[in-house]
């Protein structure tokens, strides 16, 4: 019998060049994203808080890989991350440390989606392919404060 650690893949912070820099409204956290995606207030009923990244072109922004930032939980009644079955583990910058998503494959949508937590925040990244998944893993690392 053989002890072995299981190496967790490291997604890098997206870093190229086209990436802009905006304020999740009027909180004090940024996020940086290409300029082919917008970001877009959510509110849900029970005062949950988000921001959703989605591609600027309405015929791809529901098939294409898309974040969400949620920065006030609120107090939803029964709600559930979609992780249909989880397949892998991966890490992420965020701050000043690193943070564990958990990757899930949903079996309905033949779709990935990855979640976190970090203290109040959740963050969810989803994407039909998997390297688009850690694109959008990517992008929510350039979480930042100021």
């Amino acid at each position: 019998m053989s002890c072995k650690t299981a190496t967790i893949k490291t997604v890098e912070t997206a870093s190229y060049t086209n990436l802009k820099e905006q304020r999740l409204g009027q909180s004090s956290y940024f996020v940086k994203f290409p300029s082919t995606m917008f970001i877009e207030e959510v509110r849900g009923k029970e005062g949950q808080l988000g921001y959703g990244i989605w591609e600027i072109d309405s015929i791809k922004r529901y098939l294409s890989s898309s974040a969400f930032i949620e920065i006030e939980h609120g107090s939803p009644i029964g709600w559930e991350p979609d992780c249909d079955k989880s397949i892998e583990k991966v890490r992420s910058n965020l701050f000043n440390g690193t943070i564990k998503w958990t990757i899930c494959e949903s079996e309905a949508r033949n779709y990935y989606n990855a979640i976190a937590y970090h203290g109040k925040l959740f963050l969810k990244a989803s994407s039909r392919t998997r390297s688009g998944l850690d694109s959008m893993i990517a992008i929510i690392a350039t979480l930042s404060t100021k």
